[in-house]
C-alpha cells in the first residue's frame, strides 16, 4: 500500500525538495524523508529502510547524485529515480551505468511523480519473483565457479536483503559479507548490486 512506503527524496533546493515532498503526499505517500546533500542522503540511508529513492544529480559537492546512486547500488537493494536538469548525452550515458528505474527532467510535471514510482516499483521487483536459479546455472556465465557460500548470499541478495541483514541471517560479519559480494562481482564481471542481479536474473 501507498501509506507503507517509505520514500527518500534528496535534493539540494529547498524549494524543489519541498514541491516532490508535497506532490509526494498529496498522491497519497505520506511517509517522506528530505536529504539536502550526499552526507545526509547517506546519514539517512544508514538508519532508515526505504522503499524508493529520488535523486537530483548536482548536489553542490564533490559528490554527486550519481555517486549517491552507486553508493545505493554497492549497499542496498532500492529502486531510484533521477529529478534533474540535466539531460546531455555524457550525463545519460554515466546515468545508464546506475540502472534507474526512470528518469525525470526538471521542470517536472507532478503526475510524472506517482506514475514513476508505480512501474519503477514494479519492474525494479518482479524480475525477483522467478523460481530460484540454481548454483549450477549461474556458474555457467561466471569466470570462475562461485562457492557454496556466495551462492548464500546472492539469494538474500535476490530476496532483496541488505548486507546487514545477509550477515544477521548468515551469522557472518559485514566485512565478510562484503568480502564475498567483492567475489561475486568480479566472477559475474559486473559492479554492482543492481548489475549483478539484472545479469542473473537473465540467465
Amino acid at each position: 500500500m501507498k501509506s507503507n512506503l517509505k520514500i527518500l527524496v534528496v535534493e539540494d533546493d529547498p524549494i524543489i525538495a519541498d514541491d516532490i515532498c508535497a506532490c509526494l503526499i498529496e498522491n497519497e505517500y505520506p511517509s517522506v524523508n528530505c536529504a539536502f546533500n550526499y552526507d545526509e542522503a547517506i546519514a539517512q540511508l544508514s538508519q532508515n529502510q526505504f522503499d524508493f529513492v529520488f535523486l537530483d544529480i548536482n548536489l553542490n559537492s564533490k559528490h554527486s547524485g550519481i555517486n549517491l546512486a552507486i553508493h545505493i547500488n554497492e549497499n542496498y537493494l532500492i529502486p531510484f529515480c533521477y529529478i534533474t536538469s540535466y539531460a546531455d548525452v555524457n550525463t545519460i550515458q554515466e546515468v545508464k551505468k546506475t540502472f534507474p528505474v526512470g528518469y525525470i527532467v526538471k521542470p517536472f510535471n507532478q503526475k510524472e511523480i506517482p506514475i514513476v514510482i508505480e512501474i519503477g516499483l514494479e519492474n525494479f521487483y518482479k524480475p525477483q519473483l522467478k523460481q530460484t536459479i540454481s548454483i549450477q546455472k549461474i556458474n555457467k556465465i561466471t569466470t570462475s565457479e562461485i562457492s557454496q557460500r556466495e551462492y548464500d548470499v546472492i539469494l538474500k541478495m535476490l530476496d532483496g536483503k541488505n548486507n546487514t541483514e545477509i550477515s544477521n541471517e548468515l551469522f557472518v560479519s559485514i566485512n565478510t559479507i562484503k568480502s564475498h559480494l567483492k567475489n561475486i562481482f568480479v566472477k559475474l564481471n559486473v559492479r554492482s548490486r543492481s548489475e549483478a542481479i539484472s545479469v542473473i536474473n537473465n540467465i
